[in-house]
């Protein structure tokens, strides 16, 4: 066959695949740089406010450009009123427990906070395994959260594509599937702050929300 009609070689096949390979790769380290450059924003950081604002503002950046740049048909069921995701057990890092807690001092008068003891008390009494499901102290009279401008990250992480799995996991622990570009996004954040964490308190691991609030407050 004359080179002019050549449509088809094997040779494509194995070009196509590097090509591939590359660009997967590009792919992944978009995730690993994103931590990395969030990481280095905050380190120098002293205020744990100032550390989370600016994660938060690298994730809405990110999260922004994947939208535009890598358009996805999964659908989120997130939405006003809906408070499942409010049972799950929460964990978190130093910086965010920390930007919760001065928010708090600053909010809630000393009745409130003494009030908010007494809620996070029942709250870890109330979390029993196997599931350790209990419903959030923050949640207010009409299901909402009261500190939504300054909710962990986990909370803002989530985004699942079917409240009534949502609603089952409270009682039976199923698996939730997450957004996997989003999920993706607040991972590389959480690692940043975990890796900034490490620095101050020598442990990067994550700490149980509740626990850790009540024992600031």
């Amino acid at each position: 066959m004359s080179e002019n009609n050549l449509f088809f070689s094997t040779g494509d096949v194995a070009l196509v695949a590097e090509k591939i390979r590359v660009a997967s790769k590009a792919y992944e380290d978009l995730f690993t740089n994103l931590g990395t450059q969030i990481y280095t924003a905050i380190r120098p950081l002293e205020n744990p406010s100032d550390k989370v604002s600016v994660s938060l503002q690298y994730i809405a950046d990110a999260t922004v450009a994947f939208e535009q740049n890598f358009p996805s048909n999964h659908a989120v069921a997130c939405s006003k009123g809906c408070h499942h995701c409010c049972y799950f057990p929460i964990q978190t890092s130093q910086q965010v427990v920390d930007d919760i807690a001065d928010y708090i001092h600053q909010h809630f008068t000393d009745t409130e906070i003494q009030h908010l003891k007494t809620k996070l008390a029942e709250n870890i009494a109330a979390r029993q395994p196997p599931l350790f499901r209990a419903a959030c102290p923050f949640l207010d009279e009409n299901k909402a959260c009261s500190i939504y401008p300054k909710r962990p990250l986990a909370c803002r992480w989530f985004s699942s594509p079917n409240a009534d799995s949502c609603e089952q996991s409270v009682t039976d622990g199923r698996q939730i599937d997450q957004h996997p570009v989003k999920s993706r996004i607040y991972q590389a954040a959480s690692t940043a702050l975990l890796a900034d964490q490490k620095v101050l308190t020598g442990s990067d691991q994550q700490l149980a929300f509740i626990p850790a609030l009540a024992n600031l407050l």
